[in-house]
């Protein structure tokens, strides 16, 4: 095949122009949102986790349950956040939490996983928990939707 066409073909399958998505678009597409089911589960798990802790306290193993999740959750997130922030609706308690625990401002996200300690989570009596929890998987769900129309529409 002559260079100059190979190279033509290259641009317009590549170039927002086209109707085809490049493979590794797709294949990058796909990867997210494997790893947004992954960071769904933990989430709804560990929000799971938090809600009943707060309702009826720690339990054995809790609190390690409580760490093992955060880490998964923070490591995850770190992929994730560029794309959940543009769905995630704000409120400034969330970012108050983070100020007041860590120095800085946090989202909902952040928010909930921002004391060190199950145990201090349950003693710092936060009441917009459920309100958090809720945007945050608003913004879960709403970007599940645009990736799943995305790969339905460019596939």
């Amino acid at each position: 095949m002559d260079h100059a066409l190979r190279e033509l073909l290259a641009q317009w399958f590549n170039s927002d122009g086209g109707d085809f998505q490049g493979a590794n678009e797709v294949h990058q597409a796909r990867k997210t949102q494997t790893k947004l089911i992954s960071f769904t589960l933990r989430f709804s798990e560990f929000s799971e986790l938090l809600l009943n802790s707060q309702r009826y306290g720690t339990t054995n193993g809790t609190e390690a349950q409580y760490v093992s999740l955060k880490q998964q959750l923070i490591s995850g997130y770190r992929e994730l956040r560029p794309f959940l922030l543009a769905y995630l609706r704000f409120d400034l308690e969330d970012e108050r939490i983070g100020l007041r625990t860590l120095g800085i401002g946090t989202d909902a996200f952040e928010a909930s996983w921002v004391a060190d300690s199950l145990k201090s989570f349950v003693e710092s009596d936060d009441v917009f928990l459920r309100d958090r929890v809720a945007r945050a998987n608003e913004a879960i769900n709403d970007y599940t939707e645009h990736l799943h129309c995305l790969l339905e529409t460019r596939v």
